[in-house]
């Protein structure tokens, strides 16, 4: 069986009042932060919930379930966590046909 991996990145940083107060979070400012290591685009694209103004207001349990649901549509399953400092990555996988 051949498997082909997909890594997702979650900064688990202890958030500022600022940021919980923020209601318009921003790809450019999130690219920024990451010094340029994900594009805007790249960030819109993978997590488009969290990046329109709909997507905002939810809680980001619900951001993240909506994002793995739609990773499960495209066969993507999530078979391990990894935290490194505060960093957390999701690994996921799916099977090469």
């Amino acid at each position: 069986m051949k498997w082909e991996y997909h890594v997702v990145h979650l900064n688990v940083e202890e958030t500022s009042q600022d940021s919980i107060n923020n209601k318009n979070p921003n790809p450019e400012a999130a690219s920024e932060k990451l010094k340029g290591s994900l594009s805007p685009e790249f960030i819109k694209d993978q997590f488009p919930d969290q990046y329109n103004e709909e997507g905002s207001e939810l809680h980001p349990a619900i951001q993240l379930s909506k994002f793995l649901n739609n990773k499960g549509l495209e066969q993507w399953e999530l078979s391990e966590t990894i935290k490194i400092g505060n960093m957390l990555f999701l690994i996921m996988k799916r099977q090469i046909l």
